[in-house]
């Protein structure tokens, strides 16, 4: 299974609310999918060649729909190289949360880093798509 980047939701009339997961198919090949029944999910249209334009590309989509991503909280680089962090990625915030101490090390910025301020909806997606192996 392709390496799981981020989570949304949006709201379809006669189904109720709906799950994408953003996922890393090959390097620099980004696919959305919907989750259509428990544990199967359906490749949708959009894919990009990096996270921002498939994040982009969704929001402009399914805008109409209510898409949104849930919160996985702020990703801070170490040491203490930002006092604001950045919105972190679904995959980031499990990499920070499945560490003792938090912190991971971010193959993308070179860095260490540490995610804080997860949601609870973050948390719960983690433990049930750990639990499942959907990760």
């Amino acid at each position: 299974m392709a390496k799981l980047i981020h989570v949304a939701q949006m709201q379809r009339r006669a189904v109720g609310t709906v799950t994408l997961y953003l996922r890393e198919v090959t390097p620099h090949h980004f696919v959305w999918y919907e989750e259509t029944d428990k544990d199967k999910e359906t490749e949708t249209a959009i894919s990009a060649s990096n996270v921002q334009e498939a994040m982009r590309l969704a929001q402009r989509e399914w805008h109409s729909q209510g898409f949104r991503t849930i919160i996985c909280g702020f990703r801070y680089t170490l040491p203490e190289r930002d006092e604001h962090g950045m919105n972190a990625l679904f995959h980031q915030m499990a990499a920070s949360y499945s560490t003792p101490n938090g912190v991971y090390f971010d193959e993308d910025l070179g860095h260490n880093c540490t995610v804080q301020n997860a949601s609870q909806e973050a948390l719960c997606f983690w433990e049930n798509l750990k639990n499942e192996g959907r990760l």
